[in-house]
């Protein structure tokens, strides 16, 4: 589900009539488009807001804004405003800033800082003209995730970006580097405070005061400069004949002021006025409907507009005026006087909201207020009601925050929302708070759901026997009929089986897991389930049957949805696999970009690093090896310290192609010497495959006793799991090994052995990449009539990859050259045209003639063919 945004969150207030123009502040705000960061940081009513709306109407870029509230500490809404108030920005209507990010966060896990902020930050860079953001009450900002994100932002901010941070604190960052480097414009309290000649001309000219200068600057004293102290002190004189007599008594601390004034402004308004500002007051935004709930009318929108006439601190947020707030000192002030009324019941004013907030959608604002009437039964009700909803979405904080504030005695009698904030909690990472919470829980009923979210939380920590144990106990416990978690625990259980290296069991509970996921219309996790199954089904060799397998999800995500699924990363991921096995290079090529891209908008690291991986084995097939690491420097990347151990491993087999073509025998021994297993038994499918990667770097050094040697227990333990990939793996290598030690029998055996079984699923890569060795066994094998078909057939590939590539029909022209070299170089369109001082529309002619010369349909296909044919 999309997040909602409040658009009132992202318009930019208007400048009020008849500001105090101040060219000094406006000045320091400009030089902060030179720089990465500006602060404006002082205490409430020293007029930041006031002053940035002025700016920005007067500012040379485009400026976006965001208004920021506590629910902004929600990573998913803070995001989904944030890429909002960028698509305010002119021109900016079609483009595609944040998608992946915002994607990322739909999916079921929570997205790491790098994830959302690189694809945003490139997204800008490529979108963007110059330009500022506003995050105004930044204040209100708490959550570490919400600091991490911007914190990195910051750390890598585009030139083409400017942050301006309006707070009543400083952000709880390390501001001293940006200092260092220059890199930051301050504006505190002293510099807001108001001169000596802007509060006479407020005082005086703006609210008609004509006050002498002696009583002037007796209330600048006073005030100290302060812009809301004289706006109060201002609005209590007017109509006061006495008026010095009222400077003169006004002093003490700004606590006491502010209680005088407001008695002072009070007084002058009438008992309908105050009580429509008592009640309205625990609003953070209000509109004519919502205060008519609270108020039992039906003029609010009248009182609204006289409010706003009569400059009574009240804001609009949008340009129809249609919504408000107060500012927050003065909410907070007439909340406080709301509290000592006896007349008014706060709770029910808030229920009141609530019920509004309900009947209109708004269920995060609903909850706020149900949780403030402290109606703890109502919130736990709706939370059970909304919350997994919510948790589906990915909204873990806010799913947090809920249950964070019920009472323990509502959260006992409730197991089920004990259930839902330890998922919360284990999917937002916090894992040693998960058992905590389990603990709690004293209901025989909920055994299966606490197990599932133990069998999850132990399969994050690597512990799979465990996962796979605890996952059994929860498909024990689950009633038959609650598809949903018996689909989720029975995907976790294939999950962890597969993980394991047990195609077998993980294709049986995957299979499962498929018809559940799909019973329980959770597209998600059938997608994610068919992914996995694929993959169980390439481990077992039975490549045609994971296409089939693949192609049905790729239907599946098309049909459900006209946007991209960002989900079905994972499928294009996996049918790049037996594409390129089957020597398909382009069309495994066109899967895995695709399979990359959108698993980089869904979150899913693991099958980023498997793409990567993938994608070196093709340039190397393809020749070109400056793509081809790149590629593994991005897998390699990507996999520092992670978990994914079978991805992992695969990684450090096209890692070994890599050392090979470098005649890196030195650092590949170094590997191979830190990775050899001396016991071989109980291996799972990772081990395995790093294994057969240290025989390879045996036998590359000459070892091959070694290597047979190894090579021999390997094939054991993977055709006992029957892990017919690793088999085949082994067995073409046993070849090879036979073959450098001259026994062409035994070579030939081994390979009739692999013939047999790789022939009906089509393998080609397997035999081919292992080049001329293998051209020299598979002549022999067609000599002897070993296959000779199938041998026929891998020699015919063998030579069509070794034909010298012709030159192109028709020649790049000299400017598509240069357009050409440009493109390999990284520059966006946008910069290729400022490079070439051509309109941006020429360069894309031209980038549309390289791609029909070249028989190419992106940039990176481009580059490739670039340096294939060495055109530049």
């Amino acid at each position: 589900m999309a997040i909602t945004i409040l658009k009132t969150k992202i318009n930019i207030p208007s400048p009020r009539p008849n500001l105090i123009s101040r060219p000094r502040l406006l000045q320091k705000l400009d030089d902060g488009l030179n720089r990465k960061l500006t602060l404006i940081s002082a205490p409430a009513g020293f007029g930041k807001t006031t002053l940035l709306s002025e700016w920005v109407q007067m500012c040379r870029h485009p400026i976006a804004w965001i208004s920021l509230d506590e629910g902004d500490n929600d990573i998913q809404r803070f995001y989904g405003h944030f890429v909002a108030a960028l698509h305010t920005i002119p021109k900016l209507e079609n483009a595609h800033v944040g998608d992946t990010g915002l994607a990322a966060l739909q999916s079921s896990q929570i997205p790491s800082k790098e994830l959302l902020i690189t694809s945003l930050i490139n997204d800008i860079v490529e979108n963007i003209p110059p330009f500022g953001i506003v995050l105004d009450d930044f204040h209100v900002i708490k959550a570490s995730q919400v600091n991490e994100i911007l914190i990195f932002l910051v750390e890598n901010l585009p030139t083409n970006m400017h942050i301006f941070l309006s707070s009543r604190a400083d952000p709880s960052w390390s501001l001293a580097r940006l200092r260092v480097e220059g890199q930051l414009i301050e504006l505190r309290a002293d510099e807001l405070r108001f001169t000596s000649e802007e509060s006479k001309v407020f005082l005086n000219k703006m609210m008609d005061l004509d006050l002498s200068l002696a009583d002037v600057a007796a209330l600048e004293v006073r005030t100290e400069g302060w812009i809301a102290g004289l706006q109060m002190a201002a609005l209590s004189m007017q109509g006061r004949t006495d008026k010095s007599d009222f400077v003169r008594s006004f002093s003490g601390s700004h606590r006491f002021v502010l209680d005088y004034l407001m008695e002072e402004v009070l007084k002058q308004q009438s008992a309908a006025i105050q009580e429509f500002l008592f009640k309205t007051s625990i609003l953070e935004r209000m509109t004519a409907s919502l205060c008519d709930a609270l108020m039992g009318r039906d003029d609010s929108r009248l009182v609204l507009a006289q409010l706003d006439n009569a400059n009574l601190f009240l804001i609009p947020l949008d340009d129809e005026r249609r919504w408000y707030r107060y500012h927050h000192l003065f909410a907070d002030l007439l909340q406080q006087r709301l509290q000592q009324e006896q007349g008014y019941s706060v709770r029910n004013l808030h229920r009141q909201a609530s019920d509004w907030y309900e009947k209109n959608g708004l269920i995060t604002e609903a909850m706020k207020h149900t949780l403030k009437a402290k109606d703890f039964e109502r919130a736990a009700e709706r939370i059970e009601q909304v919350g997994w909803a919510t948790f589906t979405r990915g909204e873990m904080a806010t799913v947090i925050r809920w249950i964070s504030d019920l009472p323990q005695n509502i959260l006992s009698s409730r197991p089920q929302l004990n259930v839902l904030y330890a998922w919360a909690l284990a999917k937002s990472g916090d894992l040693e708070k998960v058992e905590t919470g389990l603990q709690g829980i004293d209901s025989p009923t909920m055994r299966g759901e606490i197990a599932a979210i133990r069998a999850y939380v132990a399969g994050v920590r690597g512990n799979l026997s465990q996962a796979v144990e605890l996952a059994q106990i929860a498909l024990a416990e689950l009633p038959e009929e609650n598809l949903p978690m018996r689909a989720i625990v029975t995907q976790n259980l294939g999950v962890a089986y597969y993980w394991n290296g047990d195609p077998i069991s993980a294709t049986q509970f995957l299979t499962k897991a498929a018809e559940l996921t799909r019973l329980a219309n959770q597209k998600f996790q059938t997608l994610t389930t068919l992914a996995i199954l694929g993959r169980a089904h390439e481990m077992q060799g039975n490549l045609h049957k994971a296409v089939e397998i693949y192609q049905d999800a790729i239907d599946l995500a098309s049909e459900s949805s006209q946007q991209p699924v960002p989900f079905a990363g994972m499928i294009h991921v996996g049918m790049a696999g037996p594409l390129y096995e089957w020597n398909d290079l382009d069309g495994a090529m066109q899967n895995v970009e695709e399979g990359i891209r959108l698993s980089k908008m869904g979150g899913f690291v693991a099958y980023q690093i498997f793409g990567y991986a993938l994608l070196t084995k093709i340039y190397e097939a393809k020749g070109d090896h400056d793509q081809a690491n790149e590629m593994l420097q991005k897998a390699e990347w990507l996999g520092q310290d992670s978990e994914y151990d079978l991805v992992m491993a695969l990684v450090a087999e096209t890692r070994f192609r890599i050392w090979m073509r470098q005649e890196n025998l030195a650092t590949a021994n170094d590997w191979a010497q830190a990775h050899l297993i001396n016991s071989m038994t109980d291996l799972n499918a990772a081990d395995e495959i790093e294994q057969i990667v240290v025989a390879q770097v045996f036998a590359a050094q000459g070892k091959f006793n070694q290597a047979l040697d190894l090579l021999s227990q390997l094939l054991d333990t993977a055709q006992a799991a029957r892990r017919m990939e690793n088999v085949l793996k082994i067995l073409t290598l046993q070849a090879i090994v036979y073959q450098a030690q001259q026994k062409i029998d035994s070579a030939l055996s081994v390979l009739e052995l692999a013939l047999s079984f790789a022939e009906s699923e089509g393998y080609l890569r397997i035999f081919i990449d292992h080049g001329k060795p293998m051209d020299e066994l598979l002549r022999s094998a067609l000599t002897r009539g070993v296959f000779p078909n199938y041998a026929a057939r891998l020699l015919e590939h063998n030579e069509a990859k070794s034909t010298p590539t012709q030159p192109l029909i028709e020649p790049l022209s000299e400017r598509e050259t240069e357009v050409l070299r440009l493109i390999v170089a990284g520059l966006s369109n946008s910069e290729i045209a400022e490079e070439l001082t051509i309109a941006e529309s020429t360069v894309k002619t031209h980038i549309n003639h390289i791609y029909g010369k070249l028989s190419v349909t992106s940039r990176t296909q481009a580059a490739a063919k670039a340096r294939e044919l060495t055109l530049l």
